[in-house]
Formats: structure tokens, C-alpha cells, sequence
């Protein structure tokens, strides 16, 4: 399996997964389960600096529950009057303050790789403008009926928007309107992309907002299919990649319910994969194992560095020939 661990390196873990429109409910509850403690798990292989670590696992309580939380009790008062009702440090007048988006910003680059040039970038931006453009997206997205998925065009339109603030790519622009609507779509995450896209090489993910369409054509189903949220099998590709900071025990039991008996058969699996690839309608088609891969020196690469579009492509050591 491709799992990820500490920024620097993919360690070699091994393990044959099903696509991951086969996941088991056990294997969902267990996963599930697991990330609070695998998450501080990794954050303390990545900081050595005690306040650090505490506000690490702070924050990703904050990303979880405390800003979605606002975001929620926001859109509710919208629903029932005319006026915008209650404002906090996260959310103001319909829309993510500046301070919310550096913090959202500091939590992205701690669970993933490190960008530490992204946050002085994202501080160029004017509130006004933060407020302005964020205000804008989730308008987009609050045109879709209630409890439907947003249609592409519109993710798409809202993913337009926030880019067009300084230091902000496909891949953290994701982020804001995942906030936002965390039930159809989906963060931009690594390791959420490494799993339906196996055979993409790290150093070839580019983080552009094709290859986000991509990744949001590909969960929808699979989000439909189990009954969970996109903000929910985040988690589960998150643990999924980091099973080598798990005690023996977690990872045994995440393991059989991975194997339990409601997930399709191989060959299931390897007519779904079949039939994927005979389709032609991607670039990338979601396979059903994750392969060991060596992650590439991109800390200057992430879209996020472009000031307001899309990821530049990752350096690499070497070229070959195609």
C-alpha cells in the first residue's frame, strides 16, 4: 500500500485494497475510529516541539468540527431571515474571515506536505477580499437544492472564485468549499487521490483543477454507493495511507474488516477496474491497489504557490523519455 509518513518519505507498506466503492461498513467505523489517535500519531513524527504538536491536534479539531460547526449554525440563520445573523472569528457576513483561511491554511500544510511559504503568501490577500471572494464561492454552491449534489459546473465556478486569492490553488481552494459542503465535495487531498488514482505517480500529481474534476467525477459515485460523506472518507483515505504509525493490534483489526465479507470479490473488483479502463473518459482510472511509490521533492511545486491559479508541475531529479 502507498502510505505516507511524515512528509519526507512513502514508506514501504503493502496492502492489496479493493476500490474503494467496496468498503465494508466495518471497515468504514473502524477507519473512522481510528483517525483521532492515528492523526496525533503523525503530527508527532512530523514536530518535535510539544506546543506545536498540542496545536496541531487542536487545530484538526477545529478543521472538523469547530469551523464546520460555524459554517453550519451560518448557513441555517441565512435560511430563516433576511439578515446575516451571527459573525465569529471563522465566519462573517456569509463568507471565511482571513484569519479563518491562514488558519485553515497552517492545518493543510501540517496534514499534508509541508508548504512553509504558503501561509506568507495567503497573508498578502486583504480581508475584504478574503471575504469578499469566499462569500461569493459558497453563494455558488448554496444554489444547489438542499441535500443534493452540487452539479460539476457549479463546484467547478465556486473553485474559480476562491483562486483568484493569492497563494490559493485547486487543492486549497478545495478546501474552502469542502468546508462549506463537506458532504459531496471532496478536499483535494493526496491521499484521497493516490487511492482512486493508483497509478499516478506523486511526482506526476500536478494539483490542477483538471485533475480535481477528475478526483470529484470519481467520489461522487462511491459517496452515493456507501451512504457517507465526503469529509468522511477524507478521513478514511487519511488512515488508510498512514497504517505504519498503527499498533499491531489497530492495524490487524482495520485489516479483517477490510476483508469482511460485503466488500466485492476480486474479480469484481478487477471487472470494475476492466471496464474503467475500456471506457477511455479519463486520464487517470481508479484502480484497486495502491502501489509503493517514493515521494518527489515538491515543497515549491503545490499550485498554492502560484499566486492565484493552479499548481506549477513538480520539479524531478531526472527525466525519461516517453
Amino acid at each position: 500500500m502507498l502510505a505516507y509518513h511524515n512528509n519526507r518519505s512513502w514508506k514501504n507498506v503493502r496492502m492489496v485494497l479493493s476500490p474503494p466503492s467496496t468498503l465494508s461498513n466495518d471497515a468504514i467505523r473502524e477507519a473512522l475510529g481510528l483517525y483521532p489517535s492515528l492523526v496525533e500519531k503523525v503530527y508527532r513524527s512530523k514536530l518535535k516541539d510539544p506546543k506545536k504538536i498540542s496545536d496541531a491536534i487542536e487545530r484538526d479539531r477545529w478543521r472538523y468540527e469547530g469551523l464546520p460547526g460555524a459554517i453550519a449554525l451560518l448557513k441555517s440563520e441565512t435560511k430563516h431571515e433576511d439578515d446575516v445573523g451571527s459573525s465569529s472569528a471563522d465566519v462573517a457576513e456569509g463568507a471565511l474571515t482571513k484569519e479563518a483561511l491562514e488558519r485553515l491554511v497552517q492545518w493543510k500544510i501540517t496534514h499534508g506536505h509541508s508548504r512553509p511559504f504558503l501561509p506568507a503568501l495567503v497573508r498578502k490577500n486583504d480581508p475584504a477580499s478574503v471575504q469578499t471572494q469566499t462569500k461569493l464561492a459558497w453563494a455558488k454552491l448554496s444554489t444547489s437544492e438542499d441535500g443534493k449534489e452540487p452539479p460539476t459546473s457549479t463546484v467547478s465556478a465556486a473553485l474559480d472564485l476562491v483562486c483568484k486569492l493569492t497563494g490559493i490553488g485547486p487543492a486549497t481552494g478545495t478546501l474552502i468549499l469542502n468546508v462549506y459542503e463537506p458532504v459531496h465535495i471532496p478536499f483535494f487531498q493526496d491521499e484521497m487521490f493516490m487511492w482512486f488514482f493508483p497509478a499516478t505517480k506523486s511526482e506526476k500529481l500536478k494539483y490542477t483543477q483538471k485533475e480535481y474534476m477528475q478526483l470529484l467525477g470519481a467520489v461522487g459515485p462511491v459517496l452515493k454507493k456507501l451512504g457517507i460523506k465526503a469529509v468522511e472518507l477524507e478521513k478514511v483515505s487519511y488512515v488508510l495511507a498512514h497504517l505504519d504509525v498503527l499498533e499491531p493490534s489497530q492495524r490487524n483489526a482495520l485489516e479483517a474488516a477490510l476483508k469482511s465479507p460485503d466488500q466485492a470479490s476480486g474479480s469484481e473488483a478487477s471487472e470494475q477496474e476492466k471496464g474503467q479502463e475500456d471506457d477511455g473518459s479519463s486520464d487517470r482510472k481508479p484502480g484497486n491497489q495502491l502501489g509503493t511509490k517514493k515521494e518527489s521533492k515538491r515543497d515549491a511545486s503545490e499550485a498554492d504557490i502560484a499566486d492565484n491559479k493552479q499548481e506549477q508541475p513538480p520539479k524531478r531529479r531526472s527525466r525519461r523519455n516517453k
